[in-house]
């Protein structure tokens, strides 16, 4: 692909933990992403209501907070069209089935690489796109 073709991709990424946010920043440098950094519900939904029309994707991190499936319940009613990926504990099977009946487009397991973050987003744009062609 050109260097000029490739679109700047927006993520919200809701989390406390170090480490995720460390890859999904390489992940980022790597596909010439920004991030928009929450670590609350309630700051998450402030930017989804503020930049939503302009974001690519959104990671939520269980882990940071009791309210995950609240607010991928809300993203989903608003923008059906945004791809949300949690990211869960590997133990957390449960949570798995609960995120994807609420919406979630993808649910990887902790910890997370910057390799694994990006194949998640090839293979979401992929399937877009072949959705795109549905229609």
């Amino acid at each position: 692909m050109k260097s000029g073709c490739v679109k700047t991709v927006f993520i919200l990424l809701l989390t406390n933990d170090p480490t995720l946010e460390d890859s999904v920043a390489q992940a980022l440098s790597e596909t010439r992403g920004v991030s928009h950094l929450a670590h609350s519900a309630s700051d998450a939904l402030q930017i989804v209501c503020g930049v939503g029309r302009d974001l690519d994707l959104v990671v939520i991190d269980f882990e940071s907070g009791p309210y995950g499936l609240t607010l991928l319940s809300a993203i989903s009613a608003c923008r059906q069209d945004l791809p949300v990926f949690i990211v869960t504990r590997d133990d957390e099977e449960h949570v798995e089935a609960l995120a994807y009946a609420n919406g979630a487009t993808a649910c990887l397991p902790k910890p997370v690489s910057a390799a694994q973050f990006i194949n998640a987003m090839e293979r979401c744009r992929g399937l877009q796109h072949q959705l795109a062609f549905v229609d």
